[in-house]
């Protein structure tokens, strides 16, 4: 081999050597009452989160690869559902819905993972390890089955009022 190649092979190690650093590097917590986001300021900076004292639930959702966030939802926890505050796209874009005209996604509990549904199309969140009684900042494993965002992995959070 000659020198040419051999640096070529020490480029190379190095290369993915840094890949791999990079794609196991530490993401940090978000601050409690932050709602979490890589990609566009929070919720409340834009005054998006709600006012009230109700418990809150945020789902994101990540592409195979990559660690930033595709989707966010944000749900209010109420006693008749699930009642979706708004959803945030990786590019900043959000739909933010008031109290009259927020979704109201159900959760089954029966099923095994439980399951979290929108109620006018086929959008599913499995939570895997969902504790509604257990609000904190314990962030635990979620999978979104949709037609429009595919099948993604991610991640939830409870949070208390």
């Amino acid at each position: 081999m000659t020198r040419t190649g051999y640096a070529a092979l020490a480029a190379s190690a190095v290369l993915a050597l840094a890949c791999v650093v990079w794609l196991v590097r530490p993401v940090p917590e978000p601050e409690r009452g932050s709602v979490p986001t890589r990609t566009a300021p929070s919720a409340a900076a834009q005054g998006g989160a709600p006012k009230s004292g109700a418990p809150t639930l945020y789902c994101e959702f990540t592409n195979f690869a990559d660690r930033t966030p595709l989707v966010g939802f944000y749900f209010r926890v109420e006693p008749a559902g699930y009642a979706l505050v708004f959803r945030r796209e990786q590019d900043g874009a959000q739909e933010d819905f008031g109290p009259e005209s927020a979704p109201r996604w159900s959760l089954d509990r029966a099923a095994d993972p439980a399951v979290l549904g929108a109620p006018d199309d086929e959008t599913r969140i499995n939570l895997y390890a969902y504790d509604p009684g257990r609000p904190g900042q314990v962030w635990f494993e979620a999978g979104l089955r949709s037609v429009r965002y595919r099948n993604l992995g991610g991640r939830c959070r409870h949070s208390a009022a």
